[in-house]
């Protein structure tokens, strides 16, 4: 007892919480393996674009928190519906707004899954399909800084009839 950490006789080094030796401990919002722990200070989540096909796209995440809600905007599509494992999702076709939560405390797991398909109306040719002003929280309600997904191409329409009309009859 009458040496510090370092060996020093009567030295006033002390171990940190991570037990280093004169350590400054974890970092705020880390624990001592360089791990987030606090959604607030590094709670973040990626987005991109999965599969595309000419009547829906997938936006997947990436996320370090497991995810309670999300809002997006969507834009270059007329929306027709949306679909995702949290049990409340809606869509504005007026707006491309989509939104996506749950009452029940549901939560998509942490790390990479489908945040939301979106699906929409078919065009002759291909269109780009673009995202802005996406929020994106934990399953406590902490806003995390999100990236993407910003925009992809959509497939033209698979198939036109002799009119030229996407998925006609004539």
């Amino acid at each position: 007892a009458d040496q510090d950490c370092f060996g020093v006789c009567f030295g006033d080094s002390t171990l940190d919480e991570c037990g280093v030796c004169d350590g400054d401990g974890a970092a705020e919002g880390f624990d001592c393996d360089g791990t987030c722990i606090d959604a607030t200070v590094c709670g973040s989540v990626a987005l991109s674009f999965g599969s595309v096909t000419d009547q829906s796209a997938e936006v997947l995440y990436n996320s370090n928190f497991s995810i309670g809600g999300f809002q997006f905007d969507t834009d270059g599509v007329d929306l027709t519906g949306v679909a995702s494992d949290l049990e409340n999702v809606s869509f504005s076709s007026a707006t491309g707004i989509v939104i996506g939560f749950s009452l029940s405390g549901g939560s998509l797991p942490a790390g990479e899954g489908v945040l939301a398909t979106v699906s929409f109306a078919p065009t002759n040719d291909s269109v780009s399909l673009s995202t802005s002003g996406v929020t994106v929280s934990s399953a406590s309600g902490v806003t995390l800084a999100s990236s993407g997904p910003n925009s992809t191409p959509t497939d033209g329409c698979y198939e036109v009839d002799c009119a030229g009309t996407c998925y006609g009859d004539a």
